[in-house]
């Protein structure tokens, strides 16, 4: 007889092996925890600990069980019990047990001195009142506040004419944390940015103070407003606003706010009712600026044209020009710079063309123009912005009614000026790259820069004074700063 032996045969018993030895290796538990002991050890140890969830370690190994727990089936012998709850330190504690032994184990957290931190509190200037986690204290920096219990504590500080500051610290048992603070000095400077205020951007374009005091404050992220106090945002999310970019702001003798942002939106919001007048005005273009004249009649500048508004219908006018800034004097000309153009007068009859870069002036200030006013003389100021290519260094130049005449101000550098405003004492107020100047004649300048104040950032976009006499700088980047009365 023959035997025949296939491939298939061996392939197929083989497989069953293969197969059986799985099964029986996956039939083992695989336990990490103590093995268990012979029937009879009921060796045991009953952990409690207040407050409960701290993780149990024996002998070193994790268990994998958090008190309230027991360890049960323990070999006699002596024994090391290690419990970590987050914060604390570990609590070793070590065990002698015989066998059969049942050993309860509490362990309170609150009443154990070794796991309370403290917190040492110190300021500069000393002696600010401490609250601690929003509690006044009777306690005055530097102080220590011993005996607490591990967690998150706010330590906050208030000192008069200083801002008041505050700080979160996580304690943990048997450590000692320091809280330092570096008061600002708020007895003349009051800084306002993203990280100790509401308000949403550091890049101002524009502040403007309506009748009752309210402060509005133009920023890339949104429209703030600020009664000195209490701070309300408004955003594209929260409210009809058709961009969180505002590039202007203005107000009507309604006290109807007008708002203009990089997107080439423009609307009017009067504290509870929004209108949208957009489509009045070339599409798509960045909204420079807004003036409103003594007879309520909206100008708004682009870089396409002007546009006016006179309540009833809208007009471009210099349409494709790309407008700058503008105003209206006592005399009912208006006056419109141009970013290379010079500047555009108009009496009601006709526009006449006025080039720096033409004039005999002992510097070449050039024909960009940033902004014009006029001050309460009737005197036409104009910012210029270098440009180089043409070699126009920029400057400040002003017009008396008979010639044009270059300013020098002594004190602060008018090279890259942003802003010109006149205020009703008749101190002109130059926002520059480089700081602040303010003065009554150019002879007489006072200087506001980070150099020589608090001043919270050296490209200034915005001035205003309040109803209190207290100056407002919008600054490109570094917030807003307020100089209190009595200071400038």
């Amino acid at each position: 007889m023959k035997v025949y032996t296939t491939y298939s045969n061996v392939f197929s018993i083989a497989l069953l092996i293969i197969l059986a030895f799985i099964l029986f290796s996956c039939s083992k538990e695989v336990y990490t925890g103590i093995n268990d002991a012979p029937v009879g050890s009921n060796t045991k140890i009953i952990i409690q600990t207040k407050p409960g969830g701290a993780a149990i370690y024996f002998d070193g190994k994790n268990m994998g069980i958090h008190s309230n727990d027991s360890l049960v089936w323990l070999d006699p012998g002596v024994h090391i019990l290690t419990l970590k709850l987050d914060l604390f330190p570990d609590k070793i504690q070590y065990f002698s047990i015989d066998d059969g032994m049942r050993v309860p184990y509490f362990y309170n957290y609150y009443s154990d001195p070794v796991n309370f931190g403290s917190i040492t509190c110190t300021s500069l200037p000393n002696a600010a009142t401490i609250y601690l986690n929003d509690s006044l204290t009777n306690k005055k920096t530097p102080s220590t506040f011993s005996h607490l219990f591990p967690g998150q504590y706010k330590i906050k500080v208030t000192l008069a004419r200083c801002r008041a500051d505050s700080n979160y610290v996580t304690i943990s048992g048997s450590n000692n944390y320091n809280v330092d603070f570096i008061l600002k000095d708020t007895s003349k400077w009051v800084i306002y940015n993203t990280t100790n205020s509401p308000l949403p951007s550091n890049y101002v374009s524009k502040i403007i103070v309506d009748n009752n005091n309210i402060k509005w404050i133009g920023t890339s992220q949104g429209l703030a407003r600020f009664d000195g106090k209490n701070w309300k945002m408004y955003t594209e999310s929260n409210s009809p606003l058709i961009s969180d970019n505002i590039t202007c702001l203005a107000l009507d003798k309604n006290n109807n706010l007008w708002i203009g942002t990089g997107s080439g939106g423009i609307m009017k919001f009067d504290g509870s009712s929004w209108i949208d007048y957009t489509a009045n005005i070339p599409s798509n273009v960045y909204v420079k600026s807004i003036f409103i004249d003594k007879f309520n009649s909206v100008w708004i500048i682009t870089m396409k044209g002007l546009v006016y508004y006179g309540g009833v219908k809208w007009t471009t006018i210099l349409d494709g020009t790309f407008v700058t800034c503008i105003t209206r004097d006592n005399q009912n000309r208006v006056w419109v710079g141009t970013n290379d153009f010079g500047i555009l007068m108009s009496d009601g009859n006709g526009w006449t063309n006025i080039k720096m870069s033409k004039m005999a002036l002992p510097i070449n200030v050039g024909d960009c123009i940033q902004d014009i006013t006029f001050d309460n003389d009737g005197t036409i100021w104009a910012a210029h912005t270098p440009a180089f290519i043409y070699g126009w260094v920029g400057g400040i130049t002003k017009y008396d009614g008979n010639n044009w005449s270059v300013v020098q101000l002594n004190g602060i550098d008018t090279s890259l000026p942003e802003m010109i405003w006149v205020d009703k004492n008749n101190y002109k107020w130059i926002g520059t790259k480089n700081g602040l100047g303010k003065f009554l004649q150019p002879d007489n300048i006072v200087p506001f820069t980070t150099d020589n104040s608090q001043i919270p950032g050296g490209w200034i976009e915005s001035t205003a004074i309040d109803l209190n006499g207290d100056l407002y700088v919008g600054t490109f980047g570094g917030g807003v700063g307020k100089l209190k009365n009595g200071n400038f």
